[in-house]
């Protein structure tokens, strides 16, 4: 599994569509769907596109999806998921904003541990970071 996050609009999708040879018709972008049928979509998907957007509009819904995100990527050891960064320090305005944080948080830690680390694109430069390490400004490697 891969992981990649950064901001919005740094280049994640052009990055994983040229690093690892994906195409648009291998990638689920999720904000286009409603929940339940994004879930029932991304079993014929190598890539989920926008999994913050996903996270928001189940929480939002009542779904709890931690549970199926981490089943998916256990299914799919070569699954790519790409997910905005969603907090960087800002405090959110609202409890519904701070729990969908939390949440996203929450299952990228998981999924970043599991994958063995994360990829994040910032301004369209990509740098690996292991899982567990802690790097200096000096150490990361650009990929």
């Amino acid at each position: 599994m891969t992981v990649v996050t950064g901001g919005r609009y740094n280049g994640k999708l052009e990055h994983v569509m040229q690093a690892y040879n994906v195409s648009r018709d291998q990638i689920l972008d999720l904000q286009d769907h409603d929940p339940e049928e994004a879930s029932s979509l991304m079993e014929s998907y190598r890539v989920l596109y926008h999994l913050e957007s996903y996270i928001r509009r189940s929480n939002e819904a009542g779904m709890d999806v931690s549970g199926q995100i981490m089943e998916y990527a256990d299914r799919h050891p070569e699954c790519i998921i790409i997910c905005d960064e969603v907090g960087s320090g800002v405090v959110p305005m609202s409890a519904e904003e701070d729990s969908w944080r939390e949440t996203v948080g929450r299952i990228m830690c998981s999924l970043t541990k599991q994958a063995g680390g994360i990829t994040r694109v910032t301004c369209g430069i990509a740098e690996k970071i292991p899982h567990g390490v802690s790097l200096s400004k000096t150490q990361y490697a650009i990929l």
